[in-house]
């Protein structure tokens, strides 16, 4: 494909994609609103843990409602990551095919294990609270430390291999996604490096979870950044790689602001004594150092 078909297919799908990314940006956000708010205060004597399973049993639908939300949020990746793709693989033709898979399946394994995840604990949540579970040396209890170690001891029992097995496919997979590929797309030009950056950090988040809200809050932004990306709304302009369908480097922030010149900041024709002058014509000829006249003895008459 040429860089003019290619630069116009890039047009024709670029706001679909960008929509997709903003919708994806705003729905991770509502469906994890939508989980935070299932917590209930129910005093001291109820730990944390046994007090998500008895508000989840009280409020199932709520849990749902959140869990498909996700789960397309999850499914809006798709799009974005395909058209980021194929954008990608014309400037860097070394990409690897077989990521297409990845793009399709990672989210697809993902969404699907949010929901059948949340069916599970809906199911466990209600033997919670009606103490229908002899699991362990605790069960049945809700209140004080052995409620708390009841609900760890149904949760770890409860696991689904197949479950865990399309939960971990899926998580991994999409996560591997939000790294690598904003990391070609920096080296096909088409990301600046913040971005770059910020995609990896969205990965590692996702499969660390390292804190409540931090990882869906870098996602939507990250999502939201790329969708102003695909539209052409980039603070100070895209690089030239959106408009050339070359791998040109995205613009440093210096070279933006003029301090330097674009690409590597040495100016053409200073690289060495080797490098042909900047206007492609003939390099001057050198002038020739004078030489000294040999020293000679005289030769003495005699």
């Amino acid at each position: 494909m040429s860089n003019q078909e290619q630069l116009s297919w890039e047009a024709r799908f670029g706001r679909p994609a960008a929509l997709f990314a903003f919708a994806g940006a705003l729905v991770v956000l509502v469906g994890q609103a939508l989980v935070q708010s299932l917590g209930e205060d129910r005093g001291d004597r109820i730990e944390a843990l046994p007090n998500s399973l008895l508000s989840i049993n009280d409020h199932p639908d709520r849990l749902v409602i959140s869990q498909v939300i996700l789960a397309v949020a999850a499914f809006c990746l798709i799009p974005v990551f395909l058209y980021l793709f194929r954008a990608i693989r014309h400037r860097a033709p070394t990409m690897p095919a077989w990521f297409v898979y990845l793009i399709v399946l990672g989210p697809i394994f993902y969404g699907a294990s949010l929901i059948l995840g949340g069916l599970e604990r809906i199911d466990l949540a209600e033997q919670f609270a009606n103490k229908a579970s002899t699991v362990g040396d605790h069960c049945p209890a809700i209140v004080g430390d052995r409620g708390e170690e009841c609900a760890k001891d149904m949760l770890s029992d409860d696991v689904s291999p197949l479950l865990l097995g399309l939960s971990l496919a899926g998580s991994v997979a999409t996560a591997f996604l939000f790294v690598m590929l904003p990391l070609r797309a920096r080296r096909a030009g088409l990301m600046s490096q913040f971005m770059s950056i910020l995609g990896v950090i969205v990965g590692a988040l996702m499969v660390l979870q390292l804190a409540v809200l931090v990882p869906e809050i870098t996602r939507a932004f990250w999502l939201g950044a790329v969708g102003a990306l695909f539209l052409g709304n980039w603070p100070g302009g895209r690089g030239p790689a959106w408009e050339t369908g070359e791998p040109d480097p995205w613009p440093t922030a210096a070279e933006r602001r003029g301090l330097v010149p674009a690409g590597d900041g040495v100016p053409a024709g200073d690289g060495g004594g080797d490098e042909p002058p900047a206007n492609g014509g003939p390099r001057e000829p050198e002038p020739a150092q004078p030489q000294r006249p040999s020293s000679r003895k005289r030769r003495k008459k005699r």
